[in-house]
């Protein structure tokens, strides 16, 4: 496992974190930052430890006299790149900082080397999403809430330089994968998406994107649906990348409960393949993780 903290102010310390299969800590090593770093995720490769550095600025004072939340002292800056941070997994050599188009970055779908080249795959929106003052999403306005949209930086680590291209247009967040995949190159990604192609609105769909053929498969619980973060289930000793499940809370509006849906991971398009009715709702969250160990009590 690795894994990274970070203390930030006027400048910042990233501190990674990597873990033994068994948990014991097997390396650690802190890296100096410039500016105020707002980093919610990375991504790592076997070499590298990715960070995307967004071009905000915080001012703690409203949320320290309770004025406003930690959230809204946030400001973006358009003006400013964003910055791409590649840290050495080993600790050792040059932390380098690259100048990428203004976008601000929460959740990263995966990266993997490719020669001379790192592909970092991330979910970007144009400027900071901000909810305003809507209480539930039921008073969002979303024209005014940025859309999330899956980019794909291309680095090129002699030149230095940094190439962007839009993937996925369609709203979307939350992107997870095989397992196995992460760090490496990979085919297969399931997202959540918004049941429109172009308007922003909830996640109520279920993406899978082909990466190497762009290809794409959709599958959506519109219109009393609504979906949150996807999550992978490899089949063991599976025969390919995507055989497996994958599994996704769905509210459904219509009658107060949530459901937890369960898809061919080969083929999503046609819906769960089995469906889970809970007897009550699951409130939102963030992030999940499957496992096939029971850590509960013994029944």
């Amino acid at each position: 496992m690795v894994n990274f903290g970070v203390k930030t102010g006027l400048s910042s310390t990233i501190s990674l974190y990597e873990f033994t299969p068994d948990g014991k800590l097997a390396h650690q090593h802190k890296h100096s930052v410039p500016g105020f770093a707002f980093l919610h995720d990375f991504a790592i490769t076997p070499n590298y430890c990715i960070f995307v550095q967004n071009p905000v600025s915080f001012n703690p004072l409203p949320f320290v006299i309770g004025l406003k939340g930690a959230a809204e002292c946030i400001q973006f800056n358009p003006k400013q790149p964003t910055k791409i941070v590649l840290i050495p997994r080993s600790g050792k050599g040059e932390v380098k900082f690259l100048d990428t188009d203004p976008c601000f970055v929460f959740h990263h779908a995966n990266a993997f080397e490719q020669g001379n080249q790192l592909i970092l795959d991330s979910v970007c929106y144009d400027s900071f999403p901000t909810l305003d003052d809507a209480e539930d999403y039921s008073t969002v306005d979303f024209d005014h809430v940025p859309a999330s949209q899956l980019w794909r930086f291309t680095i090129d680590l002699v030149a230095e330089d940094v190439a962007v291209e839009k993937l996925i247009e369609r709203p979307c967040e939350f992107p997870t994968l095989n397992p196995q995949n992460v760090g490496r190159d990979y085919q297969y990604l399931y997202m959540g998406a918004t049941h429109g192609k172009v308007k922003n609105a909830p996640l109520q769909a279920l993406i899978k994107r082909d990466m190497h053929s762009r290809e794409e498969q959709l599958w959506s619980a519109a219109p009393r649906g609504f979906g949150c973060e996807p999550r992978v289930v490899a089949r063991p000793n599976g025969s390919a990348e995507d055989d497996g499940w994958v599994l996704l809370w769905i509210y459904n509006a219509e009658c107060d409960r949530t459901e937890l849906t369960i898809f061919n991971a080969q083929d999503i398009s046609t819906g769960p393949i089995a469906t889970l009715k809970l007897k009550h709702h699951v409130p939102y969250g963030l992030h999940g993780s499957f496992t096939t160990a029971y850590f509960g009590p013994e029944q």
